[in-house]
């Protein structure tokens, strides 16, 4: 399990004795891999799976649910099978099945 600073709202939370609180992070940096798209992270500039570029693309299902396993994977998350499906309105629902 991963763990990183906790936010709320996009601020820092402390504890009741002023220390900044430590959550788990996996699901949160899930979701920032699958929006990122390559070159947002200068220190991993080829990360990323650029979610936005797919909206709108069923045709190319598989090939958005192999992109989302070998950057999850390279991350080094164990991903089965991702669940993708794009809703009539336009709503692109994913479950990565990603564990660490």
């Amino acid at each position: 399990m991963r763990k990183d600073i906790a936010f709320l709202n996009d601020d820092l939370v402390f504890s009741s004795n002023g220390d900044l609180l430590i959550n788990p992070s996996d699901e949160v940096h899930i979701e920032d891999t699958i929006k990122a798209d390559v070159g947002w992270w200068k220190d991993n500039p080829i990360d990323g799976v650029g979610i936005i570029k797919w909206i709108g693309s069923p045709a190319l299902k598989q090939k958005l649910q192999k992109k989302i396993q070998i950057e999850l994977e390279s991350d080094g998350y164990k991903v089965s099978n991702p669940f993708i499906k794009f809703e009539p309105n336009g709503q692109l629902l994913i479950n990565p099945n990603a564990t660490i």
